[in-house]
């Protein structure tokens, strides 16, 4: 499985799921090519998800709890379109 989440990826394998970070290749043969950075494993797309709902949480701009929760609500909003996108569905 690949499920691609914006700049994020989730994969899985027959042990665990991976949230994947996506990044393009510096310098070399390879330059510009992208390829996928594991930031965490869990054994499931629930805690896949959790934790990339906290990463984005930690890497948030906000400077108040008022801000903070309308990120919130659009990091949540833009996991559920992302989703619907892969099902087909608008």
């Amino acid at each position: 499985m690949e499920i691609p989440i914006g700049k994020y990826a989730i994969t899985s394998d027959s042990l665990c799921v991976t949230l994947n970070e996506k990044k393009k290749v510096q310098e070399g043969e390879n330059k510009g090519k992208e390829y996928l950075h594991p930031i965490g494993y869990y054994g499931s797309v629930e805690g896949c998800l959790e934790s990339l709902l906290q990463l984005k949480i930690r890497k948030s701009d906000a400077t108040s709890l008022k801000e903070l929760i309308n990120e919130i609500g659009e990091i949540n909003k833009f996991i559920r379109e992302q989703f619907r996108k892969a099902r087909g569905k608008k």
